[in-house]
């Protein structure tokens, strides 16, 4: 996309790892909030060109119906709001804001997806401060994977993370050039990589989206 004037941000949001790439003038921004890394792993992504942003809340064991609630409205809006404080920095004044998520698979059910769809709509609304509802869309797993190239039957995350260690982005060279940092010992790549990955792919879906509409639009 060559509008200098927009901003693009790619969501993989959940309650735990939430991630974001924010691509403004032709720069990635990777960015993430986890929950309760482990101290070596937060150190590997410290030291990456990733922004790693601290968390302050505490996970609630009261089992109170009543209390849980109350909890989760209160801890929605505080990951909500550390979260668009965190990208104000990068959104300038005068740019168009558009903002994509990756939705749920149709597999998922129970309260854990009220929960996290609750999260998501406080994120969407306190967001709707620098962009409005209709600058933000949510696409299906399988839409992403295939923005990938992975939505071949047998593909996984792993897959999805080999494509993206090749691409040409600070993180990805990053990433292929200390690969090693980002194995366990069994070789398998460590946890919450395939969220900052799913981010990027949010929003080069979004990208693709946005290219598609300004190529049918009448010229004026």
């Amino acid at each position: 996309m060559k509008n200098m004037s927009n901003i693009l941000i790619g969501f993989d949001f959940s309650i735990n790892k939430p991630s974001c790439t924010i691509l403004k003038d032709d720069e990635y921004v990777f960015m993430s909030w986890p929950y309760d890394l482990p101290k070596k792993i937060r150190e590997i992504y410290k030291e990456s060109p990733l922004f790693l942003i601290d968390r302050t809340d505490e996970k609630s064991k009261v089992k109170d119906v009543s209390f849980k609630l109350r909890y989760e409205i209160t801890n929605s809006k505080y990951l909500g709001s550390l979260i668009r404080d965190s990208i104000k920095p990068f959104i300038k004044n005068n740019s168009e804001i558009y903002i994509g998520f990756e939705g749920l698979s149709y597999a998922s059910s129970g309260d854990v997806v009220l929960q996290l769809g609750g999260y998501k709509y406080m994120l969407m609304d306190i967001l709707s401060e620098y962009t409005p509802l209709e600058n933000m869309y949510t696409y299906s797993p399988m839409t992403i994977k295939k923005t990938a190239e992975c939505s071949k039957k047998g593909m996984t995350k792993s897959d999805m993370i080999d494509k993206f260690k090749s691409l040409d982005n600070d993180f990805s060279k990053y990433l292929r050039d200390n690969e090693g940092l980002f194995k366990t010992r069994n070789g398998n790549w460590i946890v919450h990589l395939d969220d900052i990955v799913d981010s990027y792919y949010v929003l080069k879906t979004l990208e693709g989206e946005m290219s598609l509409s300004a190529k049918q639009s009448p010229s004026v």
